[in-house]
């Protein structure tokens, strides 16, 4: 028997639009490709990060999968969204599996401010699965992949309103990013 191909998957989180005006809706689909035909994705478990929550709220992620495992569609944060999981089992939904690039689901963003506004992805921590789990063929086939895979994500301009601030964490590596370069001050003695 040969070797089990490993997976190497994208999470593409894609906008419905490319331009928006102040006060609009955004719907927002997150899918994962790489995947081959004898492959699934067994679990997830993400937070999805927006690049500015001011301004804007999110609603829950609403799951594409009815997955059987944990689902949870997350707790809504400005327009970041904490805590989906979910997942697929070939034993509990054997004819419900699907296999290869699916999406997993979507939620929608209704966004007050100005500016650019994508998705980054890290570890939900409610799951054992970090971000996400591949297998091959069943629930006890080999895991293709576990982890944080490649993410790629729509970049949605919005135009009109107040000027939208990075979100925090975006914030504060910008913050690390110029500590090396502060002038540092001897006492001279």
């Amino acid at each position: 028997m040969g070797a089990t191909a490993p997976a190497l998957p994208v999470i593409n989180i894609t906008a419905d639009v490319t331009n928006a005006n102040v006060s609009s809706t955004i719907t927002w689909t997150v899918s994962i490709t790489g995947l081959t035909a004898s492959q699934f994705l067994q679990a997830y478990d993400l937070n999805l990060i927006a690049s500015c929550d001011e301004h804007s709220t999110a609603t829950s992620f609403t799951d594409a999968l009815t997955p059987i495992v944990n689902p949870t569609p997350g707790t809504p944060t400005g327009a970041s969204i904490f805590g989906v999981s979910g997942g697929q089992s070939t034993i509990l939904n054997p004819l419900g599996t699907l296999f290869g690039d699916v999406a997993l689901g979507s939620f929608t963003t209704h966004w007050e401010g100005r500016g650019t506004l994508s998705y980054s992805l890290e570890d939900g921590g409610i799951l054992s699965a970090p971000v996400i789990r591949i297998r091959t063929g069943s629930d006890f086939g080999p895991v293709a992949y576990e982890g944080l895979p490649t993410v790629n994500s729509d970049e949605v301009l919005v135009l009109g309103g107040t000027d939208c601030i990075p979100a925090p964490h975006t914030a504060a590596l910008l913050a690390l990013g110029a500590i090396p370069f502060t002038r540092r001050r001897r006492k001279l003695t």
